[in-house]
């Protein structure tokens, strides 16, 4: 035992010293798994209190999110944060299912101790499974814990009570009879040295708060204040925070790309946290220092801490394409440049959308009553790019102002078509894509000739955009049988497509035809 409680003590060591305080929590969680001394649960329990300050807690909410991701080292404290709250807010002990769900999840950790002990304190005893799972809990994390409090909860339980007051009974026992390891004196003299590291590290990060506190949020506010970061770096450089030598190697004109990919490594979560717990680390980029481009995990989210001030892009996955709400309405998103998977409600529910700043907008859905219009009131609108469009929606698009401000306006489209008689059913997908820096401007794509007739009014509405080339591109044959039997009505329906196409191209001075 000595020899690898001595080698995490010194590992310990070792990452205080390169500034990685969520490693050396690591070192010391394995010591203590070696030897559970006082000093080391102490020493524990002041750090992980120093790493915790400030960030938001978290609950099981994220059950979901950790088994499809993993876990972060900062997670259960987060996690012990928000369980202590809610103990201490209602005053009543936690649930048998929390506490369940909590030793299901995460590995015994002496931080558990305090907050399992302060919901004993509650326990009643008609709450028969809640003190089964309390017990579960104490006999899962395994001595050392004060016994005072289960005594007092002994004394209350009825005589009656049987199995679970038995089970108690032991518990008590367990911690009665404990008696604590005791550590050599070099052993000793290394907790005493880390915890004089964590004190000076507190004490340092204590002292320079106001400053600090005050550069972030000057960062929010003006996310283009350059000088401000920098002189954050300084601050936070001399703390030792990795933070501030992540804002530095970004600001470098040669970046060192490893050691900002380790550094992300290992704080990437923490350096998230202030967002809240609506985005999805893995899927954030960093720019000089701050998230720039979040990935969200959830369709809506309350009021936007300040921090948001920093964000440009925010992308929502397809299983959160109909989000909608006050998002963009809050100060904190005023900055927000991109929108990539949102819903037309979304921007539908924009208050002041002239005083958007939105450059960029992916839809996944064009639901929302006057859409059009909200799209057409985004002054600063360059780029939209919509998924499942209808055709009647890009017509309307192309005749509002949008047709003459958008630089890039693509939509994909898909319709099914259910005819027992012509061509049988078929799902057909189509797309357009208007590029006003490009040769072609204007470029169509067909799947199946049953769409022409409802795009024909979407090739004239983009006239508005150009008028100068027109790409069309069929992938299917003019005049093949697709189904026996059924050959004069296939022919009239291709030779109707045909004509209502290039009489729509005609509007057009160059057109270029493509067969697949």
């Amino acid at each position: 035992m000595g020899d690898i409680l001595e080698m995490h003590l010194e590992r310990a060591e070792d990452a205080l010293a390169r500034s990685d305080g969520e490693g050396a929590l690591g070192h010391l969680l394995e010591a203590w798994k070696e030897c559970r001394a006082e000093p080391l649960i102490a020493l524990i329990q002041r750090l992980s209190d120093h790493l915790v300050a400030g960030l938001t807690p978290l609950d099981e909410s994220m059950t979901l999110y950790w088994k499809a991701q993993g876990r972060h080292a900062m997670d259960l404290p987060r996690v012990l944060k928000d369980l202590l709250a809610a103990v201490l807010r209602h005053r009543a002990p936690l649930p048998g299912g929390t506490l369940d769900w909590l030793r299901r999840l995460f590995p015994a950790d002496p931080r558990m101790v305090p907050v399992v002990l302060a919901s004993a304190r509650l326990l009643k005893g008609e709450q028969q499974e809640a003190l089964r799972m309390h017990n579960a809990v104490l006999i899962y994390l395994e001595p050392p814990y004060d016994v005072e409090p289960l005594r007092e909860l002994r004394a209350r339980l009825p005589r009656n009570l049987g199995k679970e007051a038995e089970r108690l009974d032991t518990v008590i026992r367990r911690g009665e009879s404990w008696v604590p390891p005791v550590l050599s004196a070099s052993d000793q003299e290394r907790c005493a040295a880390l915890l004089e590291a964590v004190e000076a590290r507190i004490s340092g990060t204590t002292r320079s708060a106001t400053t600090r506190d005050a550069l972030f949020a000057r960062i929010h506010a003006s996310p283009k204040d350059d000088e401000a970061r920098r002189v954050l770096a300084d601050v936070l450089l001399e703390q030792g925070d990795p933070l501030g030598e992540f804002i530095t190697l970004q600001f470098a004109s040669e970046p060192d790309e490893a050691r900002m990919e380790s550094l992300l490594e290992m704080n990437r979560t923490r350096w998230v946290v202030p967002l809240g717990p609506y985005v999805d680390p893995r899927g954030t980029r960093f720019e000089r220092g701050f998230p720039v481009s979040v990935l969200m995990k959830t369709s809506d989210i309350p009021e936007p801490p300040a921090a948001w001030g920093t964000v440009e892009e925010v992308r929502w996955p397809y299983a959160s394409a109909r989000s909608r709400g006050h998002l963009l309405n809050s100060p904190a998103l005023r900055h927000v440049t991109s929108l990539r998977g949102a819903s037309g409600t979304l921007v539908c529910d924009l208050k002041a959308p002239e005083a958007s700043a939105l450059q960029r907008l992916s839809l996944m859905t064009t639901e929302g009553k006057g859409l059009v219009t909200a799209l057409a009131a985004l002054p600063q609108l360059r780029w939209l790019e919509v998924d499942s469009g209808e055709p009647g929606f890009v017509a309307q698009c192309l005749e509002s102002p949008l047709a003459s401000r958008l630089e890039c306006f693509e939509v994909r489209g898909g319709v099914m078509h259910i005819h027992p008689r012509v061509l049988g059913p078929s799902h057909s997908k189509w797309s357009l894509e208007l590029r006003r820096d490009a040769e072609v401007p204007v470029t169509l794509v067909l799947d199946d000739v049953r769409d022409v007739e409802a795009l024909v009014p979407v090739l004239r509405a983009a006239t508005r955009f150009s008028s100068q080339a027109l790409r069309v591109r069929l992938c299917f044959e003019w005049g093949r049988g697709q189904t026996p039997g059924s050959g004069a009505e296939i022919s009239t329906l291709f030779a109707r497509g045909r004509a209502l196409l290039e009489e729509a191209a005609s509007a057009y001075t160059r057109v270029i035809w493509e067969e697949d």
